[in-house]
């Protein structure tokens, strides 16, 4: 079986792996060096102890007792002392005044420096190991050089019994870590294995199978959450998907019947040129219908691109809403709809002069579609601090509350029959919105069933230019 070493599994396995023999090497490291140091600093003490004991000795040796010398005074201090505590006094200039009898394998060489301080030495002799201190200090009212030695065979023997036992337990407790950090990435991994095998279940078909969350509290409760949030959006944006195709399948298929029907009956048989000229008005109408349609679906196609596809251009968006306005004002007039734009001032911004002229043309045609007869359109803009303002009111059928929320959404239709009646297709508002994103503006609706709706886009301003840098533009533009 091959492991897979990119596995999160194998990758958390072995981190923890790697954490506990780190941690055992530290710590096993660092008992080692504390023990050793314990045991140095401790065998330090005795050693200062028993120069503090000599020279206290031979300090309360009664002073009219002159008839021992102070080599027999330190003999006299020597006896029952162990054999490996060795004791040698030097005069200053090295010769020797005393030696314990010691044991006989050990052999202290002359200290090779004054120390005026206390000097800590380590001798190996014979397999043994020996701490020495070498002192001046005074004795029997003269300076002399003082010499402590003795065995810390013992101080090795506990840190090798130390060592030995490490290196026989290490391996145990680092077969033991793995078992553990087995274990634990499994353990921890388990869920994700769970909604793994939930999700490879999940298809077209299934889109309202969720995946199991994990009760937690934790990241992979969040991740399970937003995984599930994922799948409602992907399930919502399908089920949009599925109508608007069927929806379109519709629309297309009655076009297409439109237009045959009307061209099969004028070529039944001989018609006037009245007749021909209504047919081929009829199929005009259906054919630039369904480029319009053709057209939008292409521009939701390109909307995830559109911000590598705009030409950032000063536009003069006073003079596109009012182009826009007149084209509209005579498809208002023949349906008696009163249609006023109020616009204040020349109005400049940067932005793709196409698209906004696509925005503005899509929130008016929807007023005028949603109008009835006799009612009334708005369109303003107006500067407000560092924002252009852009409204587009009338007082057309409006918009249930429950519909407001995914007005922008893709393939959202209100009513179904009634926008099928008016060609729409879904997709104008998001369009519009994705227009008004893409040049870093909001855009909000208000609406109210019955007595209209109004949508404000909020964009931000450009200084003014130049009368001569907006003849250089116009120019280069044009």
């Amino acid at each position: 079986m091959k492991i897979n070493l990119r596995s999160l599994r194998i990758r958390l396995f072995m981190l923890y792996i790697i954490f506990a023999l780190t941690s055992m090497i530290c710590l096993g490291s660092f008992s080692y060096w504390y023990l050793n140091q314990k045991l140095a600093s401790s065998r330090q003490h005795t050693m200062e102890a028993r120069e503090k004991r000599v020279i206290e000795f031979v300090d309360t040796w009664p002073k009219k007792d002159t008839s021992l010398s102070l080599a027999e005074k330190l003999r006299q201090l020597s006896i029952g002392i162990a054999s490996t505590d060795i004791i040698q006094v030097y005069e200053l200039d090295g010769t020797p005044i005393y030696s314990s009898p010691g044991d006989a394998t050990f052999k202290i060489p002359w200290p090779n420096k004054a120390c005026l301080e206390r000097c800590y030495g380590l001798l190996r002799q014979n397999g043994h190991a020996i701490r020495t201190l070498d002192h001046i200090v005074e004795l029997d009212g003269h300076k002399v050089r003082l010499s402590l030695s003795g065995s810390i065979d013992e101080h090795f023997e506990i840190l090798q019994a130390v060592r030995n036992s490490y290196l026989l337990f290490c391996p145990l407790l680092l077969l033991a870590s793995m078992a553990g950090g087995f274990v634990l990435s499994n353990r921890a991994l388990e869920p994700v294995s769970r909604m793994t095998t939930e999700a490879r279940k999940i298809g077209i078909r299934d889109l309202e199978r969720r995946l199991p969350v994990p009760d937690t509290g934790d990241e992979l409760q969040v991740l399970a959450e937003t995984w599930n949030e994922l799948l409602g959006r992907i399930e919502t944006a399908v089920e949009r998907l599925t109508q608007f195709t069927g929806d379109l399948s519709h629309d297309l298929s009655t076009t297409i019947t439109i237009m045959l029907t009307t061209a099969g009956l004028a070529l039944s048989r001989e018609r006037s040129n009245e007749e021909y000229r209504t047919a081929l008005s009829t199929i005009s109408v259906e054919c630039e219908a369904t480029s319009q349609l053709l057209d939008d679906l292409l521009a939701v196609a390109r909307a995830d691109m559109v911000h590598k596809n705009i030409e950032w251009k000063p536009v003069d968006i006073s003079e596109l809403v009012r182009q826009v306005c007149h084209h509209f004002e005579a498809k208002a007039r023949l349906k008696g709809q009163l249609l006023t734009f109020n616009i204040t001032e020349e109005t400049w911004m940067l932005g793709d002069l196409s698209l906004l002229r696509r925005m503005v043309t899509i929130l008016l045609d929807n007023a005028t579609k949603y109008t009835p007869e006799s009612g009334s359109i708005l369109i303003s803009l107006i500067k407000e601090h560092e924002n252009i303002q852009l409204e587009v009111s009338d007082t057309g059928i409006g918009i249930p509350a429950d519909a407001l929320p995914k007005i922008f959404d893709r393939f959202y239709r209100v009513d179904e029959s009634r926008s099928q009646d008016e060609g729409s297709s879904g997709l104008g508002l998001s369009i519009a919105k994705w227009v008004v994103e893409a040049h870093r503006s909001t855009i909000s609706v208000d609406s109210t069933p019955g007595k209209g709706s109004t949508f404000t886009v909020f964009i931000p301003l450009v200084e003014p230019i130049l009368a001569t840098e907006t003849s250089y533009l116009a120019a280069s533009v044009g």
